[in-house]
């Protein structure tokens, strides 16, 4: 069995008392920390945007916004991977939730310049999170679960999203959107303290000769093709988040109350289908998920480009919301399964870069074709570029047998 501490966490014959599961499920939590230091944002866009001089546009300052804490992501990713050359993934891990409590704080304080900083900052602590979280599921989950606690994981994360994204928009609404920014520090000391004192340090790691670097190395490069489907498939994705909440301004939801509950439709189903991937991927098969997360993906952002309502919105955003529910578990289960223990902290880190400099770019890319072609046709077109994606992964799926699982780890692409 591929598991460093398997009797710590769901092991087949650990201790399963509720404080040490809780505590080692707070180790899991990555995707949790990055969805929130999203979502908290994302109702309160347009509130950031009118402190800018375009007064509120979805135009250049605001899609550099939305597009600096991706940019910290991808960053961060890169870091991490020098970081667990030489820190533990859990001290990394409570480190970084540190950092994300004093960083997300500040924003309380700073002025939209200062902002965009803090963001930026939070994306680079977030990426560090999020990889010592998927290397410790790695190193503490036996293989044959990860699948379930990665769905398991994802749908606690999308609940405490739509739990947070609808505290944002309330408490932007009753005391300012900088009121907003207080949400970090409480959900990260809250988080730290079970952690830090319900589970135990990860176990060190032996480093030996330059040449065992090298090889680890090589067994990172030959990964690329899982890094490339992370690439690509989230370069749509996160259309979702950085372009729904103006759909919605534009649709005549004014408040940032309204739209955190009508965003809230892509949490729960985010949740539902996360609770599903098991299911799912038991049912279709790894080789065939590519195509159903990106068909699901583009039937949801064609409808959402060419909505007419708010019902027609929360149907397309509840369609995005499955897509989503299932990409995140889908791509960290692909990664876990195919990197070898030595290199799955860096292999980790790595995929946050890819899944991230995807986010960063997409902003940027849309923002140009918003003010060319108009918003709702911007989405729709992604939509439609999504669905040629859909067809491409439906033939490659076809040609490929299905990789080993459970025991039979690959470190290799």
């Amino acid at each position: 069995m591929d598991v460093d501490s398997a009797e710590d966490f769901l092991g087949e014959d650990g201790p399963r008392t509720f404080l040490n599961s809780l505590g080692l499920g707070v180790l899991a939590t990555g995707s949790l920390l990055i969805g929130t230091m999203l979502t908290v944002v994302i109702p309160i866009l347009p509130n950031i945007a009118k402190e800018f001089p375009s007064g509120g546009s979805v135009g250049l300052p605001t899609q550099i916004l939305i597009a600096l804490p991706m940019l910290g992501l991808v960053i961060g990713g890169v870091l991490s991977t020098m970081l667990f050359s030489h820190i533990r993934a859990r001290t990394v891990f409570l480190g970084a939730l540190v950092l994300y409590a004093i960083v997300g704080g500040l924003g309380y304080f700073a002025d939209v310049t200062t902002l965009i900083v803090l963001r930026l900052l939070m994306g680079i602590i977030s990426a560090c999170i999020g990889a010592a979280s998927t290397a410790l599921v790695g190193e503490r989950v036996a293989p044959d679960r990860r699948p379930r606690i990665l769905g398991l994981t994802m749908a606690a994360a999308s609940v405490i999203s739509i739990v947070s994204m609808l505290i944002s928009g309330r408490v932007a609404d009753l005391f300012g959107w900088r009121s907003s920014f207080l949400v970090f520090p409480v959900l990260a000391m809250i988080l730290f303290a079970i952690a830090a004192v319900f589970t135990k340090p990860s176990a060190a790691r032996v480093v030996t000769a330059k040449k065992t670097e090298v090889s680890n190395w090589q067994a990172i490069c030959a990964l690329w093709p899982v890094f490339l489907f992370v690439v690509v498939v989230n370069l749509t994705a996160f259309t979702t988040n950085s372009q729904a909440s103006f759909v919605l301004a534009e649709g005549g939801v004014t408040t940032s109350t309204g739209r955190a509950q009508v965003m809230s439709v892509n949490q729960i189903m985010i949740v539902v289908a996360a609770l599903m991937f098991p299911a799912v991927r038991g049912w279709i098969g790894m080789r065939f998920m590519p195509a159903m997360i990106l068909m699901v993906m583009g039937c949801g952002l064609v409808l959402l480009g060419m909505t007419t309502s708010m019902v027609h919105a929360a149907i397309a955003l509840a369609i995005l919301g499955i897509g989503n529910g299932w990409l995140f578990p889908y791509q960290s289960s692909l990664l876990l399964q195919r990197a070898s223990g030595a290199v799955r902290g860096q292999a980790a880190g790595l995929m946050v870069s890819s899944q991230f400099l995807a986010d960063a770019v997409n902003p940027i890319v849309l923002g140009p074709l918003v003010l060319t072609i108009g918003l709702r046709n911007t989405i729709a077109v992604v939509g439609g570029l999504s669905l040629l994606g859909f067809m491409a992964a439906l033939v490659v799926g076809a040609r490929t047998t299905e990789a080993p699982s459970g025991n039979q780890q690959l470190s290799a692409g």
